[in-house]
């Protein structure tokens, strides 16, 4: 008798050999057969389960994507910078520099900004307190902070005074690399040492104040009346951009979980791909334990880097090479690398989400008002790495 389709689909899959991939802390599902008492024959592998998506509602979605308050029926941008801001023979920021005038053409809604922003293993800030240069070229030694806010403040405070009326909005995102900040994951928000207590800038080394207040002021006329520019949280953390679901780490847990992850048959050039499957699969930002070589995880904090949702983008940089794929049918995972690679510039990633065709979402507040849609924003995402 001839096989059926489904059937023919089975033998095949049998025949074809099991695909895998297994790194220390992972939990999986086995089936098989244990005949002896010893020893299980495996004949199947479950590697995880993904958390469950974010769902809006048709109105939800209509009002987020044409709302005349928000997308107004325009794509939804956001940009992906990951430190080191600064390459390894100076401290003077020219690659972020050069990015935000970047920035500044091509106005995209969000900038995530992951650290480190003051990287603690560059040469001239390894050593101690490092060096800057004022215009008069006097040379002074300054705390950490002081380094952040005349660099990275600064920058952005320049930012919105050349812009005032920009919409451009930026996420900062600790890392563990930072000089300023304990090494221990999760991490909390970048906060000053002092908060709520507004210093002179001439006063910043010694208060260790970041100075992102002055970013606040930059440009506006009214103080009290202003929407917020600068939004701080946490590492990792999961984020809601308009309907996009996004989650961001900036501890390079794949390069960590490469170097102790085994796979087998495996499609070429799919090895990164599948190590960031498993982030979502395992529900967790960093699923490895235990922890790689030089780096410290608080285990009382642990539920901190659960990921409560499956995000629809999933940043993840990495000193390994950038790319931007579909996982698990739904979530783009995207390694925009690092924006110096030692002595020159690196890379940057540039997503474009644009919205659902209105007529659907209309017919959908309509029809199913009360129920949740499908966002499919693997199908209307567009995502480029970018050299600096």
């Amino acid at each position: 008798q001839g096989l059926n389709g489904d059937q023919k689909q089975q033998q095949q899959q049998q025949q074809q050999p099991q695909s895998y991939s297994f790194f220390p802390g992972q939990i999986v599902a086995v089936e098989g057969i244990n005949s002896s008492g010893r020893t299980m024959q495996a004949s199947r592998l479950l590697e995880g389960a993904a958390p469950p998506k974010e769902a809006l509602s048709a109105s939800e979605l209509l009002n987020l994507q044409y709302g005349s308050e928000n997308q107004n029926g325009q794509p939804l941008s956001i940009v992906s910078l990951c430190g080191p801001f600064t390459t390894k023979d100076n401290l003077d920021y020219e690659p972020l520099t050069d990015a935000l005038v970047k920035i500044m053409e091509d106005k995209p809604d969000v900038v995530v900004m992951c650290g480190p922003f003051v990287d603690g293993r560059h040469p001239l800030v390894a050593g101690g307190e490092p060096t800057l240069t004022d215009d008069d070229g006097n040379e002074r030694k300054v705390s950490y902070e002081a380094l952040f806010a005349n660099r990275i403040s600064l920058l952005l405070e320049d930012f919105y005074t050349n812009q005032p009326e920009s919409k451009t909005q930026f996420v900062l995102v600790p890392s563990v690399d930072d000089a300023f900040l304990d090494a221990v994951y999760p991490q909390p928000p970048l906060v000053d040492r002092l908060p709520g207590i507004k210093v002179p800038k001439d006063l910043q080394a010694e208060f260790g104040d970041l100075g992102l207040q002055y970013v606040e002021l930059a440009g506006r006329e009214n103080e009290k009346e202003r929407s917020k520019r600068v939004h701080c949280v946490s590492n990792p953390c999961t984020l809601r951009i308009s309907d996009v679901t996004i989650g961001v780490t900036s501890t390079d847990v794949l390069f960590h979980m490469s170097s102790d992850e085994t796979n087998a048959n495996l499609p070429p050039g799919t090895r990164l791909t599948r190590i960031a499957q498993h982030l979502i699969q395992q529900r967790s930002y960093y699923p490895l334990f235990p922890a790689a070589k030089g780096a410290s995880l608080d285990l009382s904090k642990m539920s901190e880097w659960e990921m409560p949702v499956q995000p629809d983008i999933l940043i993840v940089p990495s000193k390994l090479a950038s790319f931007a794929r579909v996982v698990l049918d739904t979530t783009i995972v995207v390694n925009p690398g690092e924006l110096t690679k030692n002595t020159t510039g690196g890379t940057y990633a540039s997503i474009d989400v644009h919205p659902m065709k209105k007529e659907v979402l209309e017919e959908g507040v309509e029809k199913k008002e009360d129920e949740n849609m499908d966002k499919g924003v693997q199908d209307r995402v567009r995502v480029d790495i970018r050299r600096i």
